[in-house]
């Protein structure tokens, strides 16, 4: 793929993900696996990253998530561009208070665009898998997971296994931040980890956050977190390591 992305810059508002908040999180919980010695810092130093990071998601106003969803369709269009006609686009129904990723999705496809969307299944630990998306209306509610969080939205379509992701050339995944190199913080569970070692080589992973959570500020990380190319927010698309990097 081209590395020749026209790029606007998402800045940060220096917040970052630091603030020491504390909410109850009504997002799936998080199941880090099991650590020793220093990493069980770093475990509990994510776990207060995402209540900070929710805590600051819950201000924001039902006017910048509609105008997050239509921005956020037009700078996915920029890294569209780069891709062959038809080609594969693993991405995501987002929830709760996540960037609304509606609009997305149905660029993606109006692109034609082959979409994949997650099957996460009821459990943290289920094996990734993946549908292909065939419109927004197929997305339905899904019970909550076994620990009683938040289940995006899925199709109906036939389930496809982990290594389906191997065919895709954009990887769009979701982040509670992401620090200047390309470190992603996710929800805890390991999913995204364990989905994208089926990732080609040549795939390029964008992370989705919020403008605020590009954040100069390291996030705590341990050696199987995956780091991405670039971040999308509602105010741009910053490519920030070369693929192979």
């Amino acid at each position: 793929m081209s590395e020749n992305v026209s790029c606007t810059a998402a800045p940060s508002d220096g917040r970052g993900i630091s603030g020491g908040m504390s909410i109850t999180d009504a997002s799936p919980a998080s199941v880090e696996p099991a650590m020793g010695g220093g990493n069980v810092a770093i475990a509990a130093a994510k776990r207060a990253a995402r209540h900070a990071a929710l805590a600051r998601r819950k201000t924001v106003t039902a006017t910048e998530f509609t105008q997050a969803q239509h921005t956020l369709g037009r700078y996915a269009g920029l890294l569209c561009r780069t891709l062959p006609g038809h080609a594969t686009v693993a991405a995501y129904a987002s929830m709760g208070t996540e960037p609304p990723m509606d609009d997305v999705l149905a660029d993606l496809l109006d692109a034609g665009m082959r979409v994949l969307v997650p099957r996460l299944g009821p459990g943290a630990d289920d094996a990734p898998a993946w549908s292909e998306l065939d419109g927004l209306a197929s997305l339905h509610d899904m019970p909550r997971s076994g620990t009683g969080g938040l289940r995006p939205r899925e199709p109906g379509t036939r389930v496809l296994a982990a290594e389906a992701l191997n065919e895709a050339a954009l990887i769009l995944v979701p982040a509670f931040a992401i620090d200047t190199h390309g470190i992603r913080l996710g929800r805890g569970a390991g999913w995204y980890d364990r989905a994208l070692t089926h990732a080609s080589p040549s795939a390029r992973i964008v992370g989705v956050c919020w403008p605020w959570e590009l954040t100069n500020t390291p996030v705590p990380h341990v050696g199987h977190d995956v780091p991405v190319h670039g971040v999308l927010t509602p105010a741009g698309l910053r490519m920030i390591r070369p693929l192979g990097a």
